[in-house]
């Protein structure tokens, strides 16, 4: 015996569970909002009396004809065009009745004012439509259960993006990203162009100053309410790439209408139209600039993946380059950068007449040790840090030097000693000047020591000018286990490796002496006196007695 069944629906269960749907209180504002545009308003307005917790809801668009309808679920009452443009669900108002205990409502269909709790136990209204309609809907939500704070904080977000005005409690809101898809009208002044998506107003990108460098920040709206964001912090508009998603295409999420369904593949999408947009302007802004001029563009370019747009441009941007312009340290982190980018973009004509060497260099100074950076220095080369796309015509002009192979020669060397500090020992070789050859290129070196590098001897290589202790700055970083750098440590080798340099460059014991011994600006007493030193087989002063 067979039998058949079908689904019901429990009406009261049904609408007593939906208010546990709408989680956010505040929905209804949005809903409110909508309902005021799509009837044709030229505003809407809300007002807060806080001392009876009442919010009036006016607007002058075309009126409620059917309260029937408006009570109906999942009847939205709207025409055929609303429906296929912007997909009403039809439960919108019921967010009203469960945001109040008590409404009252004035439009063309006359008046009605109820208990909430009677509405929703489907209890039977009356209608007074004797009323004189003025032309403006009137909505009072009496019981309303948020505060005037929070209510002007919503509606301040809710109407940025709103193509008609919004007030509360007599003051227009900022609409600064407000866009009429009906009417294809920026309300903002903002430029917006018409994509697949919907319209966009992409910042920036129209002249080298207006240029983002590194700002993909965007706001997403539909039905000319915020539905997305990529960033949890607010941004000024002059930040903000903004997006009014086709409503006929893109759909927002039950209740509460603040997720977009299938979020993930939505912003995706929306990435591909910016980043598309971005490249047209790119493209666009390039055969508007002088070649110096817009290779300045670099982190925009980098930023929206256009840097493929340098590869015929007859210059390399500043920020792609270095030069050395102070004695090479093992960490930049702990000691100052040794390296600049150039004041101004480098012409390929420079760097293709042999003016200046570009190189590479990836060495590691503690383990590697710094003679290609020597070298590099001495010879006034750029350093190539990368970054521009593989067709870039740099890449045939960089010289690796690290793959190539490095000799050091020392001139009149003399002899070698072994410095103990508190933290560095490290091997000395002294000379009179030294000779880094790369190649078949040969620098000479006679004011700067080098470390070797600990996988190289772990030596310093000391020439007779180069009498500085900056040499231990790349030997050793001076940081503990814990990665916290040892100051004092650092001056007392600093202060010891100098003293042991001199001991073994001089000569002179008078000079030695004049060298090693400190400032005594601090003693008044002994100012133009003379004494006679005596220090003792280990080094340490033994006597000293008045001349």
């Amino acid at each position: 015996m067979k039998t058949s069944v079908a689904m019901k629906v429990n009406q009261e269960n049904l609408v007593k569970s939906l208010k546990f749907s709408f989680t956010n209180k505040s929905t209804v504002l949005g809903e409110l909002m909508q309902n005021a545009r799509r009837a044709g308003a030229t505003q809407v307005s809300f007002d807060y009396d806080p001392m009876l917790s009442t919010l009036t809801v006016i607007d002058d668009g075309c009126g409620i004809d059917d309260v029937e309808a408006l009570l109906t679920v999942a009847q939205s009452g709207w025409d055929a065009g609303v429906m296929t443009e912007e997909h009403p669900f039809g439960i919108g108002f019921l967010s009203a009745l469960y945001a109040c205990e008590h409404l009252s409502l004035v439009s063309k269909c006359g008046r009605l004012a109820a208990l909430t709790a009677d509405v929703l136990s489907f209890q039977d209204l009356e209608i007074d439509a004797s009323v004189d309609w003025q032309g403006k809907t009137k909505l009072t939500l009496t019981g309303f259960g948020l505060d005037a704070d929070k209510i002007a904080d919503k509606l301040k977000t809710l109407a940025e993006g709103f193509p008609i005005p919004v007030l509360f409690n007599g003051e227009k809101l900022g609409r600064y990203a407000a866009f009429d898809v009906v009417s294809e009208r920026s309300i903002s002044g903002l430029e917006f162009v018409e994509t697949e998506i919907g319209w966009v107003h992409l910042h920036g990108i129209k002249g080298f100053s207006e240029i983002p460098c590194d700002d993909g920040y965007f706001k997403v709206y539909l039905q000319g309410l915020p539905i997305y964001e990529n960033a949890t912090w607010s941004r000024g508009v002059e930040n903000v790439h903004i997006i009014h998603l086709d409503s006929a295409r893109f759909y927002a999420r039950l209740p509460d209408r603040d997720k977009l369904i299938d979020e993930t593949e939505v912003v995706t999408l929306i990435q591909a139209v910016l980043n598309h947009l971005a490249r047209q302007r790119l493209v666009a802004l390039k055969d508007s600039m002088e070649p110096e001029a817009f290779v300045e563009t670099f982190e925009t370019l980098k930023f929206w993946k256009c840097l493929d747009l340098l590869n015929d441009v007859g210059f390399l941007p500043k920020q792609v380059v270095e030069f050395i312009d102070s004695y090479p340290v093992c960490s930049t982190e702990v000691y100052a950068p040794f390296t600049v980018h150039p004041e101004k973009p480098v012409s390929r004509s420079v760097i293709v007449g042999r003016k200046v060497e570009v190189v590479d260099i990836d060495d590691d100074i503690q383990y590697d040790g710094a003679a290609r950076y020597m070298f590099a220095w001495m010879r006034d080369a750029l350093i190539y840090r990368g970054n521009l796309d593989k067709g870039h015509w740099i890449h045939s002009m960089v010289r690796c030097l690290s793959a190539e192979e490095v000799t050091v020669e020392l001139v009149n060397e003399t002899h070698s000693a072994s410095f103990h500090g508190s933290w560095v020992w490290v091997n000395v070789d002294f000379c009179d000047a030294y000779r880094i050859k790369v190649g078949s290129d040969v620098v000479e070196i006679f004011d700067h020591a080098y470390y070797q590098g600990s996988d190289n001897g772990d030596t310093v290589v000391m020439p007779r000018g180069g009498r500085s202790s900056s040499v231990i700055e790349q030997v050793a970083t001076f940081k503990s286990e814990y990665d916290d750098y040892q100051q004092a440590t650092h001056d007392d080798d600093c202060n010891a490796f100098f003293s042991f340099v001199v001991a073994n460059t001089t000569s002179d014991p008078a000079e030695a002496m004049g060298q090693l011994l400190p400032e005594f600006t601090g003693c008044p007493s002994l100012f133009g006196k003379a004494f006679v030193v005596s220090l003792d087989d280990n080094g340490k002063v033994a006597s000293v007695l008045a001349a």
